[in-house]
């Protein structure tokens, strides 16, 4: 049985696209203006503040994209592995108008 390490997808949404990659219980986010990644959840503690100081680079939807309520949030943490949360993520990404362009899997190996 192999292990999935990591998982990435790439959306698209009001023709832009976005990337998201999962590893563990981390989700990171970044699109064409914004290489670098900005880590969704767990939250990061700039996070509101990068979104603001980006001068427009990252789209202030992503704010509300993953700003989750409690019974979200105990979802995700309530999820198995990185696949069960990929389907977690694609399903949210979904629910605002995002569609899914490509995903990838990183295999870890046999166990």
């Amino acid at each position: 049985m192999k292990m999935i390490k990591k998982v990435k997808l790439a959306f698209i949404m009001n023709r832009e696209t976005f990337r998201i990659e999962i590893e563990g219980k981390n989700i990171w986010y970044a699109d064409r203006r914004w290489d670098r990644a900005i880590r969704l959840i767990p939250r990061d503690n700039d996070f509101l503040k990068k979104i603001l100081f980006s001068r427009g680079k990252i789209p202030p939807m992503i704010k509300d994209l993953f700003a989750l309520t409690n019974s979200e949030q105990e979802e995700y943490d309530k999820a198995k592995d990185t696949r069960e949360l990929a389907n977690i993520c694609i399903r949210d990404c979904k629910k605002w108008g995002a569609r899914l362009l490509k995903e990838e899997e990183e295999n870890d190996g046999d166990i």
